[in-house]
C-alpha cells in the first residue's frame, strides 16, 4: 500500500501533496496489481499492471459548501531483459522497457445557495453608492473600476477560503483543477456589473436631464434595479460554484534497470531491481527501486514482502506531477 510525497500543480499553481499508506486507505475506492514473467534461455518478458482509484468528498463553509475529488490512476510497465549473470545462487539481468501512466482528475463543486444568494445582495447594496457616484459623473470610469474590483475581492476571497485547502493541501493526489476559478468568477462579476452600468447609463442619458433631476433619476433607476441585478449576479456565481473540472493526461517514460535475484538457499531468497528513464520522452526524469525477501512455499507458489518507490517528474500542457510513491508491499504468485 503505497504514500505519496511531491507537488501536483496545474497552469503554475501547485498543491502539496504528503499522503501516507493510511491516508490513502481512507481514500481507497479500488486498487489492482498484476505482474506477469516468462523466459526462454537468456530472454526475458515483463509485463505489470496497476490500478488505484482515489476518492474523497468534504463539506465545507463559505459559497461553497461540498467539493468532491476524484484520482484514477493507471501504470502500465513493459520490458524486455537480457541475462547478463546465471548462477545456481543469484542472477542479474539487464533489462529496457517503458512505462505507461494515465492520470485521470476530476473536481466537483457544490454551491451554497443560501450564501451566494446573500452574498449577492450584499455585495450589490455594497457597489450601489459607487455606481450612483459614476452614473452621477461623481467619479471617473476608471475610478469605479477601480472600487468594483476591490469589492469583488469580497466574494472571491470566500471563494478562496472555501477551496483553499483542498486545493493547497489535497487528502489526494489532485492538481488544483479549481485554481483559476477566482479569477474567473472575478472576470465574470466585474463584466456582468459593467454591462449593468451601462445599460442604466444609457438609460439615463437617454432623459437629457441636469443637476437634481438627474440625480433623482439616477436613485430611482439604482433602487429599481438592485434586486433585479443580485437575482441575475447569484445566477451567474451559482453557475460558476456548481461546476466540475476534470482532465486526462497520459505519457510513456522509457528506461533501462538491472534486476538481480540471490538464493539463501531452495527456501529463501532476495530480489532487487533498478530503473532509470523519462529522459524527457515523457517525464523529465523517472526511476524505481524495489526490494524484496521471497519464500517459496512449494515448487510453483512462492510470496514476497518488500519496498518499492517509484519517482516521476513529468510536466506538460500545464500539467506538473512531481511525485514519490513509495510503501510496503505484499506479493503472491504462481510459476509455471
Amino acid at each position: 500500500m503505497p504514500g505519496m510525497e511531491g507537488t501536483v500543480g496545474l497552469h503554475g499553481i501547485d498543491a502539496n501533496v504528503d499522503i501516507d499508506f493510511g491516508d490513502i486507505l481512507r481514500h481507497l475506492d479500488m486498487i489492482w496489481a498484476t505482474r506477469v514473467e516468462a523466459s526462454k534461455g537468456p530472454f526475458g518478458l515483463y509485463g505489470e499492471f496497476i490500478y488505484m482509484s482515489l476518492a474523497d468528498s468534504a463539506e465545507v463553509n463559505g459559497l461553497v459548501q461540498k467539493v468532491d475529488v476524484r484520482v484514477d490512476q493507471y501504470l502500465v510497465d513493459g520490458a524486455l531483459s537480457w541475462r547478463l549473470i546465471d548462477q545456481p545462487r543469484g542472477s542479474l539481468d539487464l533489462a529496457a522497457g517503458t512505462h505507461y501512466t494515465n492520470l485521470y482528475e476530476r473536481l466537483g463543486l457544490q454551491g451554497n445557495t443560501a450564501a451566494i444568494d446573500q452574498a449577492s445582495t450584499r455585495f450589490v447594496n455594497n457597489i450601489s453608492d459607487r455606481l450612483r457616484d459614476r452614473l452621477n459623473n461623481d467619479i471617473s470610469n476608471s475610478e469605479f473600476i477601480n472600487a468594483l474590483k476591490t469589492k469583488i475581492t469580497g466574494i472571491t476571497n470566500r471563494i478562496d477560503n472555501s477551496l483553499g485547502g483542498e486545493q493547497r493541501s489535497p487528502t489526494v493526489p489532485i492538481a488544483p483543477l479549481g485554481g483559476r476559478l477566482r479569477e474567473e468568477v472575478a472576470r465574470r462579476v466585474e463584466r456582468f456589473i459593467q454591462e449593468k452600468r451601462a445599460a442604466l447609463e444609457a438609460r439615463i442619458d437617454a432623459l437629457h436631464l441636469r443637476g437634481a433631476a438627474r440625480r433623482a433619476a439616477v436613485d430611482r433607476a439604482i433602487n429599481a434595479a438592485k434586486a433585479r441585478i443580485a437575482n441575475q449576479l447569484a445566477l451567474r456565481l451559482n453557475k460558476s460554484l456548481n461546476q466540475t473540472f476534470s482532465r486526462d493526461d497520459y505519457w510513456f517514460d522509457p528506461y533501462i534497470g538491472l534486476r538481480g535475484r540471490y538464493n539463501f538457499n531452495k527456501v529463501f531468497y532476495t530480489a532487487v531491481r533498478g530503473e532509470i528513464g523519462g529522459f524527457d520522452v515523457g517525464s523529465d526524469l523517472m526511476w524505481e527501486v524495489e526490494g524484496v525477501i521471497g519464500i517459496n512455499l512449494t515448487r510453483s507458489i512462492f510470496t514476497e514482502i518488500g519496498y518499492r518507490a517509484l519517482s516521476v517528474d513529468y510536466e506538460n500542457d500545464g500539467l506538473l506531477f512531481d511525485t514519490v510513491t513509495h510503501g510496503p508491499q505484499i506479493t503472491t504468485g504462481i510459476t509455471f
